[in-house]
Order: structure tokens, then C-alpha cells, then sequence
């Protein structure tokens, strides 16, 4: 890139952060702080920093390039932390990360870096749970037909259960939110349809988020899902599976010159896949597993947005190429192993 090109983009960064700290400064601190000099910081072993001396905050540049915005804003809330401690507690001989520190950090809503001894975390429920699905989504892999079919349905059937656990529980239910997959200025039709999949089927709510991109200056979308912790990793991964399952399949079926576009084949591959997860739901609520939905949720998601307006999709032309993808989508099963490459792998897909 163009050095000159570099410059506008720090121009901008510089402006956006400052914006940022002042946003952070005076809802989260009542404006407590002064305003310091900031820096776009050349050194790459290093996110960020603050200098109480020089009264600088930096912000490293390879950061600001690689990672999404969200993260560059966490990395600024860390260093405000710092000077916080510095300026407003007035603390100049403590750790770095010590008591005023975390202090800074709860009024900051940001997690002190955890300095526990080495070692494994206690399993969680949300743990164990995906364990299971994991090794049912193994045996969705299967090549006999029957077996995998009933390891898939076999799966719903366990987060459907979860499911109408956690919407009959009596205490409360912890929510959160993350953003997933690519942004883009303007929201293609699979992903709009993929985001439709998962709040109908995969118990999360899906939102367009605008954020911005610093790469490119300017603001874009990304999904984002909110839902339980279990969910959220369930959701994830269909979401990355998906994609790279509408892409291989396409390769595949437009080698065999099929009149139609790779949109109308792979709204078909949505279409067929979310009738064979209907089919399964109507099963299951044969079994007296029925879902009325979690309004819990609903008011997690009305909290943190107030005002959300629904998206609409053109349709498609029921071309050839668009019933092969019903077809490919009636036979699809979420297994192990297909990721969408870049778009954020879920867990279910490490090991």
C-alpha cells in the first residue's frame, strides 16, 4: 500500500480512537479522564500501551490491520484502565495489573487478563454439552445413510432438550452475543439466508451489526448472534459449515452445467435444508419435545437493541440449478470437519 494511502488510514484511526475514548470516558467514567495524545504504535510485540509520563496511549498499528474493531476497542479500554490508575487513582507503584487496575476494569465492563496458575479450567455445562454433540456429529459422518441420519436427528434432538431445559428454568439464564463470519458493505443473499437458519433452527437470535473496518475506513456489517453459551458455539459452527458446504457443493453440481446461477443453487441448498430441519422439529414434537420459543432471549436482545427493523431478501427463479440445490439441502447433515475458511471456525471443530 501506498505510503501516502497509510497516512490518511492513521489520520482516520487516530480520529476514530479519539472518538472512541471520548464515548468510554464519559459514559463509563463521568468524564473523569484527560485527554491524552494518541499514537499509532510501529512496535509489533505489543497491542497497546500508556505512558503517564508522556501522557501517550498507542494503539499498534498491525493490531488495528489485523483484527476487527471490537477488539482494537478492548485493547483501548485496557490502556484507559491503566490510566485511570495513574491519573485518577493516582497509583504509581502498584502491578501492573493490580487491585486499581481491575477497579478500572469493572467500571471500564472489561475482564482483568487472567494471571491464574497454568492448568486446566473446571469443565462447564456448556463443556459437556458440546462433548456430546461432538461425538454425535462424528457419527453423522458415517457412510451408511441410516446411521448418519439418526446421528444427526439424534443431536437436534439433544440441543432441542437443552433448549426447553434452559426456557423452563427457573433462574436466570446467563445471555451474551458474538459476531461472526466476514464483513461486507453490502449482505449477500446465502448470508442472509444462513443468518435465517440459524435463528429459526439453531435457538439463537441473529442480527445485522454496522462496524467498522479499518482496513478500509469505513463502516460494514457482520452478524451477530446472541443466545446461551452453548448456543452461540452450536450456532457458530453450523454457520461456518454452512458456507463451506454451500461452496463445496456448488463446485460439484456446476460441473454438471446446470442452467441457473450459484445464487439460485444455493438458496436451494437453504430451502431443502431447513424443510429436512422441519421435518426433524415435527418429529420430535410427535415426542412431546415442542418448542414455544424462549422470550427470555427476546428481552436480552430488546435490552441491547432498541430499535431493530427487519431485512427483506429478493426472491429467486426456480431454475434447475435451484432445485439441485433443494435436493443437495434435503441431504445435507452437519458433521465434523467442513469449515468455512476465514469466516471464524466454531469450537466443535477443534480439538
Amino acid at each position: 500500500m501506498a505510503s501516502v494511502t497509510l497516512e490518511v488510514l492513521h489520520r482516520a484511526w487516530l480520529k476514530r480512537l479519539r472518538d472512541e475514548w471520548q464515548t468510554l470516558n464519559r459514559d463509563k467514567l463521568q468524564n473523569r479522564l484527560k485527554l491524552p495524545i494518541f499514537l499509532i504504535d510501529r512496535a509489533s510485540k505489543r497491542l497497546g500501551f500508556w505512558d503517564p509520563r508522556q501522557r501517550t496511549l498507542g494503539i499498534s498499528e498491525q493490531h488495528i490491520w489485523q483484527h476487527p474493531w471490537l477488539d482494537v476497542v478492548e485493547t483501548l479500554k485496557h490502556e484507559m484502565a491503566h490510566q485511570y490508575v495513574s491519573e485518577v487513582a493516582g497509583i504509581h507503584d502498584e502491578t501492573s495489573h493490580g487491585q486499581a487496575w481491575k477497579e478500572a476494569c469493572r467500571l471500564l465492563d472489561i475482564l482483568p487478563q487472567a494471571t491464574a496458575t497454568p492448568g486446566h479450567a473446571p469443565e462447564t455445562e456448556t463443556d459437556r454439552m458440546l462433548q456430546k454433540v461432538k461425538k454425535l456429529l462424528a457419527l453423522a459422518e458415517s457412510p451408511n445413510v441410516n446411521e448418519a441420519e439418526a446421528a444427526m436427528a439424534a443431536a437436534h434432538a439433544l440441543i432441542l432438550r437443552y433448549n426447553l431445559d434452559v426456557a423452563k428454568a427457573v433462574q436466570s439464564v446467563d445471555y451474551a452475543w458474538r459476531r461472526i463470519g466476514l464483513t461486507s458493505a453490502a449482505i449477500g443473499l446465502d448470508w442472509k439466508l444462513v443468518a435465517s437458519i440459524l435463528s429459526r433452527w439453531f435457538f439463537v437470535e441473529c442480527v445485522w451489526v454496522s462496524v467498522y473496518v479499518a482496513r478500509n475506513d469505513r463502516m460494514e456489517r457482520q452478524l451477530e448472534i446472541l443466545g446461551t453459551a452453548t448456543n452461540l458455539e452450536l450456532a457458530h459452527y453450523a454457520h461456518d459449515f454452512l458456507h463451506a458446504a454451500c461452496a463445496s457443493l456448488w463446485r460439484v453440481h456446476a460441473r454438471a452445467g446446470l442452467r441457473g446461477s450459484r445464487r439460485e443453487f444455493v438458496a436451494g441448498v437453504m430451502m431443502g435444508f431447513s424443510q429436512k430441519l422441519q421435518t426433524e422439529r415435527a418429529v420430535h414434537a410427535g415426542r412431546g419435545l415442542v418448542w414455544l420459543g424462549d422470550p427470555a432471549l427476546g428481552g436480552y436482545v430488546k435490552t441491547r437493541y432498541r430499535h431493530l427493523r427487519s431485512m427483506t431478501s429478493t426472491g429467486v427463479r426456480q431454475s434447475e440449478a435451484h432445485q439441485a440445490g433443494v435436493n443437495a439441502g434435503q441431504k445435507l447433515r452437519i458433521h465434523q470437519g467442513m469449515h468455512a475458511k476465514g469466516t471464524g471456525g466454531g469450537l466443535l471443530g477443534r480439538e
